[in-house]
């Protein structure tokens, strides 16, 4: 047998939570409260291992607002018992979710009283101010909302997945592509007339336009796997950078990143074989919002006496309308770039490595013990938080995961200073909770809600990306 040829394997197992769990990604819910009403659609651990000769990794996508590092670490030990790939090896990445459960308490320099005054009001309309938050509050949100029970069998799903995929090792090839989408991603930061920074979704104050927006990353990247031989498909892992929610009010739902992998799955399905496994990742989209249908009102907002029930129902309709648009573009965008790929290769190197990096805090920040941290973080440096970034290499693809939220705007500094390549980053990566977004010094100065809400002060985001590049420096010689 040739040592160095590829091998590869894919596996998913519904993890969806029981219906009445608390909801993470907003508060509160249409309904008034956090809790699930139904189940709209399943939600998913997908795993994908590649191995040759001694090398191997796996990558797991979930969806989920996030996972915490301690969580993290559960499914990598869990998984390596069963496979043999060493914990270091194994990248959880979640797809960040609203509409799925809360998965753990997220540290927020808000107080409560301004998480109360300032949070996306259950109307879906947003105060004038958010954002706007002089005082440093060491709290965090959703404390005692996760359903601990679930949480356990998710763990060993993701395991199993894993555990799955490894045993389903064939013969394959891999290859990269990337196509544009249209139409679905927007700032979220916008630049107001009077000099603010704010969501574009805030109320309306009268005399103040909207001057500009920060960027985003138009495109969407392919790493896509199918077996030798017959070619047919066996896994894709998609990388896109927009916020993936639709706000389903009370519905369980993998939102748009689970419409998109669906519609890829059955796309590019051959006859006779099973459809490939897609896993989706999340593109740096710490400030980056969906483009919404002209008419918002249809899923977003209640109506002047318009009771619970019925808006609730109204917005669901309006829910999948925009979920079959905007899961569809995606898709569409996702399959150009499955179509272009001119290069399929059969023998490709692996590489799997992480590096610990230390992200100040801002001046009068600690965690609060709610907050879930692995025992590596706590020997972080003082008023720092110690997070990983990670990278999965085969061949000259690589995919980068960061922690938490990062802004569009770090993830294009690491493309350019890391050099070339095809290279997806996955946010979401590894943790998520004791950080939530991450951003450049300047962002820190403009102000807003992103960074008014996170634990992390200014220099985290130059600190991530110096630390992303020194790893893929340190990958690719």
């Amino acid at each position: 047998m040739d040592s160095s040829a590829l091998n590869a394997g894919a596996a998913q197992r519904v993890i969806t939570p029981p219906v009445g769990v608390s909801m993470s990604g907003w508060n509160p819910r249409v309904s008034g409260d956090i809790k699930s009403r139904y189940v709209r659609d399943d939600l998913y651990a997908k795993a994908l291992v590649l191995s040759a000769g001694e090398r191997a990794w796996a990558l797991v996508a979930v969806d989920l607002s996030g996972v915490d590092a301690v969580a993290t670490e559960d499914i990598r030990q869990g998984a390596a018992v069963r496979t043999g790939l060493s914990p270091e090896t194994i990248m959880v990445c979640a797809t960040h979710t609203h509409s799925g459960p809360a998965f753990c308490p997220v540290a927020t320099a808000y107080s409560p009283e301004d998480m109360a005054r300032l949070t996306i009001r259950s109307d879906g309309s947003a105060p004038a101010a958010m954002g706007q938050v002089t005082t440093v509050s060491s709290s965090a949100s959703w404390v005692g909302e996760t359903d601990v029970e679930w949480k356990s069998r998710f763990v060993a799903q993701a395991v199993e997945a894993v555990e799955e995929a490894h045993g389903a090792l064939r013969p394959a090839s891999v290859g990269f592509g990337e196509a544009r989408v249209a139409g679905v991603a927007s700032s979220r930061r916008v630049l107001m007339s009077d000099g603010s920074w704010g969501d574009p979704r805030r109320d309306p104050v009268e005399g103040v336009r909207v001057v500009s927006r920060t960027n985003i990353d138009p495109l969407v990247r392919v790493f896509a796997v199918r077996e030798q031989g017959t070619e047919a498909p066996l896994a894709a892992v998609i990388n896109y950078g927009t916020h993936p929610w639709i706000f389903c009010g009370s519905g369980i739902s993998a939102e748009i990143a689970g419409a998109a992998s669906d519609r890829v799955a059955n796309t590019w399905a051959c006859d006779g074989v099973e459809p490939p496994v897609v896993l989706y990742t999340s593109g740096p989209e710490g400030d980056v919002t969906p483009i919404w249908n002209v008419d918002i009102d249809e899923v977003w907002r209640t109506r002047a006496g318009e009771d619970v029930e019925a808006s609730l129902a109204r917005r669901e309709r309006g829910f999948d309308r925009e979920l079959a648009r905007l899961g569809g573009r995606v898709a569409d965008g996702a399959m150009a770039a499955v179509r272009g790929i001119v290069g399929w290769d059969g023998a490709p190197e692996l590489w799997a490595r992480r590096k610990e990096v230390a992200l100040p805090l801002k001046a009068g920040y600690s965690h609060v013990d709610d907050v879930i941290l692995a025992g590596w973080q706590r020997c972080a440096p003082e008023c720092h938080h110690l997070t990983e970034v990670q990278a999965l290499c085969a061949g000259e693809a690589v995919l980068l995961g960061l922690p938490g939220e990062p802004f569009v705007s770090l993830g294009t500094e690491i493309r350019t200073r890391s050099g070339s390549g095809p290279l997806l980053i996955a946010a979401l990566a590894n943790e998520f909770g004791a950080i939530s977004y991450i951003a450049e010094r300047e962002a820190f100065d403009q102000g807003g809600y992103e960074t008014a809400f996170t634990p992390v002060g200014p220099g985290s985001g130059e600190a991530l990306v110096d630390g992303a590049v020194a790893l893929l420096r340190e990958t690719r010689d």
